[in-house]
């Protein structure tokens, strides 16, 4: 766990947490550093879109399993088997 007094240290221990490996967190810290602030957002927004497309996803597997434990209970009258 990052110091807490370590702004630089707690950004990049949180972009850890959401999901970005370590070299793309250093380089977005390195971008953030540089005051190159468009890249960083574009990263941001990109990782973001990948990230809701697997919650999508998995969603759909998730409704799809659901169907198929009401359907076998509905075949089997009301049993899962």
């Amino acid at each position: 766990m990052p110091d807490a007094t370590d702004n630089n240290a707690v950004l990049r221990e949180n972009l850890l947490d959401a999901g970005f490996k370590a070299e793309s967190a250093d380089e977005i810290m390195r971008l953030i550093a540089d005051g190159d602030r468009q890249p960083v957002e574009r990263l941001l927004d990109l990782h973001r879109k990948d990230l809701l497309d697997m919650v999508h996803l998995y969603t759909r597997q998730l409704d799809c399993l659901d169907y198929f434990s009401y359907s076998l209970k509905k075949i089997n009258g009301g049993k899962m088997i």
